[in-house]
């Protein structure tokens, strides 16, 4: 793999670290932002896939649904079907819980469970890179 692409995985990683780490911390707030969260966690995991895609060089489109993209990396994988279920949770995250009306607020709990799932897609993704890549 050229450098270049390389250096394009890195930042999709370091985007996604860096959504997972706002998901927690809008948690960790005396009052929680739940509804924020849970849309830095759908953020978090769809740009983990992204870096997974672009370290085969698969060409995605400009999707925000982990289901998609989930499908994509089993073409490689199989065993990313375990994550179609954190998929299925978080991809309305991406978009209707930004708006009024489209999706309630989160509650506390569903906004930890969005986090922990955004979590297992880290986590599930960082362990198919080799760890020569020095990753976030």
């Amino acid at each position: 793999m050229s450098e270049a692409k390389t250096d394009e995985v890195r930042a999709w990683l370091n985007k996604s670290h860096h959504d997972l780490e706002a998901a927690e911390w809008l948690l960790a707030r005396p009052k929680p932002l739940t509804t924020a969260a849970g849309f830095h966690a759908q953020q978090a995991a769809e740009k983990a896939l992204k870096a997974y895609l672009t370290w085969q060089e698969q060409p995605f489109g400009k999707t925000h649904s982990l289901v998609a993209l989930v499908g994509q990396c089993m073409h490689f994988e199989q065993e990313f079907a375990t994550l179609r279920q954190a998929a299925t949770t978080l991809t309305p995250y991406a978009v209707a819980s930004r708006y009024p009306g489209d999706l309630p607020e989160l509650s506390e709990e569903e906004a930890r469970e969005a986090v922990a799932l955004a979590r297992q897609v880290w986590d599930f993704v960082l362990s198919r890179f080799p760890t020569s890549l020095d990753l976030p």
